[in-house]
This record gives structure tokens, sequence and C-alpha cells, in this order.
């Protein structure tokens, strides 16, 4: 799970879009009596952070529409999720329907636990990198609920000033701007990388040809594409491009509204933290753009998945509410009560989704962006990741000695 994504919710301040969009209320009614005559079918909900606060609005709207089903909505704290769907799952006392992170996926999976979605809710309604996380050994164990990626956000005052007009369209570009940014400009750095995070590895090395993992779960974090991409970023770290800072607390906002950094990589809850950070003095002076090419522009998917459990007792009325929040009105709503980018690709139709310019670039991404391997062990995996990757990054280890050392720990994680 990407922990940083939790930082969206402040996303509606920048878009000036009211939170109460929807209605006011965190949770839903209780539990009532089964079994009695008309007594409705009840469904239990969990959700964490801001969704878990938020959920219950969609909720009332739905249970209006549809008397005969009952929702509870419990919040849960994403920091003791994992564990306690997991304890569930163990005791077989799961609620019906539960919000899972994008990484959970094949773990939860391999419990045999969670049921497959009717084919009323379709893969061709959700973006294809968003639907591939939720499909573990062939089989689709739920559905996307909201998404994020990532895109290249750069100062365009100080890119004129270095004698730069448009974006960084390839490696070559982004290198260049970067020199140009220090050189030229006077800024501090060129960009700002991260020595040791996985999903900001990851899309250099699927722009250079990495499988990073097969399709059956075997590992590639030694193949050429990830020599080529860590090599690739290491020379920003060699050049003195980018600070060797690790980013654990660290936001690089304010370098970015200063200058010292005038180049990240992100995810849209950063278009908030500018605008608030930055002020009207930053107005017009920075936009977003995907991501400079290799071979291709592929960026990191991540976001959540809703999944309904086979222990419950209610999986038609679970359905229901899963297949209530992908509609593609109730997504394009849920984003302006939240700020979740939509799984559902007709949702980016509507509203401010469909004409803030920033927000554009991000759709355009989504096209062009993938999960991390859908694997049970992928958390502990990445872990590794980022240990090697930083001992490339900002110490003595070779690129070809960090992949082939990433590979062994997974191998050896994977078992």
């Amino acid at each position: 799970m990407d922990f940083t994504r939790l930082r969206v919710v402040v996303v509606l301040a920048a878009l000036a879009i009211p939170a109460t969009a929807l209605g006011a209320g965190s949770s839903s009614s209780s539990t009532p009596a089964r079994g009695g005559a008309g007594a409705a079918d009840s469904i239990t909900v969990w959700a964490m952070g801001a969704e878990g606060d938020k959920l219950g609005i969609v909720a009332k709207q739905f249970m209006a529409k549809n008397p005969s089903i009952k929702v509870r909505v419990t919040p849960v704290s994403w920091d003791v999720a994992h564990d306690k769907i997991l304890t569930s799952i163990a005791g077989r006392k799961t609620p019906d329907v539960s919000l899972v992170g994008s990484t959970w996926m094949a773990e939860f999976a391999d419990t045999d636990a969670l049921d497959e979605p009717p084919s009323s809710l379709k893969k061709s309604a959700f973006f294809p990198a968003a639907w591939k996380n939720v499909v573990v050994d062939g089989k689709a164990k739920g559905v996307p609920w909201y998404v994020e990626t990532r895109v290249l956000y750069y100062r365009t005052d100080l890119a004129k000033k270095a004698g730069f007009t448009g974006a960084p369209q390839t490696w070559a570009d982004l290198k260049k701007l970067a020199n140009a940014y220090k050189q030229k400009a006077g800024t501090k750095h060129g960009i700002a990388l991260a020595p040791n995070n996985w999903q900001e590895l990851l899309p250099f090395a699927w722009q250079a040809g990495s499988t990073v993992a097969t399709s059956d779960g075997k590992f590639k974090l030694d193949d050429a594409g990830m020599v080529k991409a860590l090599t690739y970023e290491k020379s920003f770290f060699n050049a003195g491009l980018t600070p060797k800072r690790v980013p654990q607390g660290f936001d690089v906002t304010q370098g970015f509204v200063s200058g010292d950094d005038p180049m990240f990589f992100s995810g849209p809850w950063h278009l908030a933290l500018i605008r608030e950070q930055g002020g009207a003095k930053l107005n017009g002076k920075w936009a977003v753009t995907p991501m400079p090419k290799a071979k291709n522009r592929t960026s990191f998917l991540g976001g959540g998945d809703l999944v309904v459990f086979k222990d419950s007792d209610e999986k038609d009325a679970a359905w229901k509410f899963v297949r209530y929040l992908s509609r593609p009105d109730i997504q394009a709503k849920w984003f302006t009560t939240v700020g979740d980018l939509p799984a559902v690709k007709a949702a980016w139709s509507k509203g401010t989704l469909a004409t803030d310019k920033h927000l554009k670039v991000f759709r355009q991404q989504l096209n062009e962006a993938s999960p991390p391997p859908v694997l049970s062990k992928w958390e502990e995996v990445a872990s590794a990741i980022n240990d090697e990757m930083e001992k490339v990054l900002t110490g003595g280890t070779s690129p070809a000695a960090g992949a082939k050392n990433m590979q062994k720990k997974a191998e050896s994680i994977a078992g």
C-alpha cells in the first residue's frame, strides 16, 4: 500500500470542491435483526483513511435508493487494517465488503477468502492496469475502486529561464533539463529523486524494458532493463543533480515552491500541496507532464480495491453496493468528496475530471501505467528493493551488483 497517497484528501481544497458534495454523515445505520418478516439485508463495510470517514455519505444515498439493504460502514485505520483483515479471515468473521490496499490483493486472494465479482461488473469499464491488479491466478478477486499514478511535476518558469519551452519527452530530455536548471537557471538541484523508493524505480525499469516479474510469478529484477534504470537514476546522483536525502517524513513541495528542486515525480495529491504552499505567486509557473520516454512511458499504478468475502451471508447485497460504487456518476461524485481518482474510465468525462488541465495529464498517464507484480509477498520484496536501491544510488554498489542483490533477496523471500 502506498501510504503517501493518504494525503490526496487535500486535493479537494485546491480544486475548491466542497467535501460535503454528497451530503453529511460518516457512518450508516446499526445492523437490524435478521430473519423477521420484511427484515432488511444488512452488510458491513470496512474502509480505511478518508474513505472510511466519508463512505457513510454514499452509503446513505445507496440505502435511500435500496431500502431493503442496510449498510454499516466501519472506519479502520490503515496501520492496523492489513492484520485486522487477516485475523477476520482466519476467524471466519470477515466483513461483507472491504477496501484493500492494491499490494494486498494477492496475499488475501491466496487465502481463498475472496468472492469473484459477478459478470455485471465488467472488466472493460475499468482501466486495464487497475483491473490487472485484481486478477490473481487468472481470476478476478475484487474490483478496482480508485487509482493513482505518477507524473512529472516541473517548474515551467525556471525551465524557460534555462532555455526550455516544452516538457521533457525522453530520458535524454529529462537529463538535459535537470542540468540546465542547475547551470542556467541557478537552481540548487535539477530534480528531486528518492534514493530508496521502489515506486519511483519501477517506472524507470519498465520504461527501459524490464519485466520485473513474469506472469507466472518469477522475479526478473536483475534483467537488462533494471540495470539500465539503476544506471540512469544513479547518473543524477553522481552528477549532483539531485539531493541524496532519504525521504522519510520529507515532502518535496517546499523545495519545488522555492525552486531548489524544480522537478520531481509524484501522484495527484501534490496538486493541492503545491497550490496550498505556492499560493498565487506560483500560478502559471509549474505544470505536470506524462513520464519521459525510453522504450515506453509506463508509470506506476496504485490505489485501492473492493472485495467481497466468501463468508458473507449477504453476497448479493454486498455486490450490489460495490456495483453502486462503481457507477461512473458515483465515482465522479466520490472524487469531489474524497479526491480519489476514478478507476472507472467513463467517470473521467464528468465535471472537474474532464476540465482540469492537470487532471487531464493524470488521465493520459493512466493509459500507460502498471501495478507492481500481483504477488503475495510483494511488500517484503519491495522493502528489499528499497534497501538495495539506496546502496546503488547513494553508496558504492554498482547497478549490476545491486540488481543481482535484489533478485537474490526476492528469490529468498518468495521461497
